[in-house]
């Protein structure tokens, strides 16, 4: 195929962006197109293309979806906000059969267990794996009992959402009756490792499932998080995390991408979360070699047999930069999406 067209949603966040770095270092003859609904992200402004794409709440996005893929003539589309990624996985079948383009979403019910922790966190259970013990408090007293019997610190958090957000490491009675009401859709969950992780003992991990069935890796990392997203990341040959990890993925009925995020401590490694999709650390991953976007074009696209992986190791150390456009306004972002620059600054 000479000229691969991969249109990526979510292109203005850390995934999106994310992506577009793994394509831009495949090795294969892509185009890439960054979609997303506001015009003032920096992913839309660093890929081949650029174009705005509807919100998936939208009653119209399906239609809008389908006619952008089959007149885009996309080949592939790589979904990049996990805002979105429900939605494609609702409507990846009918989207395949009329637009031709394959979209990178696993099944709906694997989707909607990893984007719910409780639901996680009884899949692990269900299927004989490590877990954090866990509860749905109905009031702050039963939390507050349950606490007690499962020893503090325990993990106040949402059921949902993403980047750490409402998400409270809890270190007694008082602390917990003071946040609990400050969280929508609570869970309690026990708290896996000790207290001041950092980079020692939280990991961020991935498996890959190729379209044969077959599994890539696991690659294996650990981290440090700033604002939620991982900062300092450590690729490695973790092989104690390598039997469970594989066994999740073995378990887990994922196409593509299998992120599990996990704590290592006095009680061995416990995942507390799954992300079945691009993670925020995709870059890092392809750059020590195990690019996943790649493995989903050369996969489930071409058909090519995939090979395993030769997984590097180092440190990625994360920072800010800025993309400039140069005499435009922002209004002008109405009309058209120019390329932007990225200064050279050493």
């Amino acid at each position: 195929m000479k000229n691969i067209r991969v249109l990526v949603t979510g292109g203005g966040s850390g995934v999106g962006q994310g992506i577009i770095k793994a394509l831009r270092i495949s090795g294969l003859p892509v185009t890439v197109v960054s979609g997303d609904i506001a015009p003032l992200n920096a992913g839309l402004f660093l890929a081949d293309e650029a174009t705005l794409i509807p919100r998936v709440e939208d009653a119209d996005a399906l239609e809008c979806f389908v006619a952008l893929l089959s007149q885009g003539g996309f080949h592939m589309v790589m979904i990049g906000s996990e805002f979105d990624l429900a939605f494609f996985a609702r409507h990846r079948d009918t989207i395949e059969a009329r637009t031709g383009c394959k979209v990178m979403a696993s099944p709906l019910s694997t989707v909607e267990m990893a984007n719910d922790k409780w639901l996680t966190t009884e899949f692990l259970r269900a299927n004989g794996l490590p877990h954090a013990a866990a509860c749905l408090p109905a009031h702050v007293d039963e939390a507050a009992a349950w606490a007690v019997t499962n020893g503090y610190p325990v993990v106040l958090k949402s059921r949902t959402g993403t980047s750490s957000r409402n998400v409270h490491i809890v270190k007694d009675e008082a602390d917990l009756r003071r946040l609990f009401s400050q969280v929508p859709n609570l869970m309690l969950q026990a708290f896996a490792g000790s207290e001041g992780d950092g980079l020692a003992h939280e990991y961020t991990c991935a498996v890959f499932r190729a379209a044969d069935g077959s599994l890539l890796g696991p690659l294996t990392a650990r981290r440090t998080l700033r604002g939620g997203s991982s900062w300092v990341v450590e690729v490695g040959d973790y092989h104690w995390l390598h039997p469970m990890l594989l066994a999740i993925g073995e378990r887990v009925p994922s196409l593509g991408s299998l992120n599990v995020q996990l704590r290592d401590g006095p009680d061995g490694p416990i995942p507390f979360e799954l992300n079945a999709r691009f993670s925020g650390t995709t870059a890092v991953r392809a750059h020590f070699g195990f690019n996943e976007p790649a493995f989903a074009l050369r996969s489930y696209l071409l058909g090519e047999t995939l090979a395993p992986p030769r997984i590097g190791s180092g440190l990625a150390l994360r920072y800010l930069e800025e993309v400039f456009l140069d005499g435009v306004a922002a209004t002008d972002l109405d009309h058209a999406l120019p390329r932007g620059v990225v200064r050279d600054w050493a």
